[in-house]
């Protein structure tokens, strides 16, 4: 068996590894943005009226945007 030969298959397997924690590492990305959305609407969810008008946003905004779901992040 040349070394190319050996090589090869362990190269692919190491290159297949690497591909697979890309592939975990961005999967933990979006979920760590499904969460901090879910987050940030749950406390958007708790400001009282008075609070909403200091950021510029009506109730009804507010209420809009806690009710959509945690991976319903476009603009984030």
């Amino acid at each position: 068996m040349s070394a190319a030969q050996f090589l090869s298959p362990t190269a692919s397997r190491l290159s297949a590894g690497s591909e697979g924690r890309k592939v975990g590492i961005l999967w933990l990305e979006q979920l760590s943005r499904f969460w901090r959305a879910y987050e940030t609407r749950q406390h958007l969810a708790a400001l009282d009226e008075h609070m909403l008008r200091d950021i510029g946003v009506t109730a009804t905004q507010a209420r809009y945007e806690t009710m959509r779901r945690p991976w319903d992040i476009t603009g984030c």
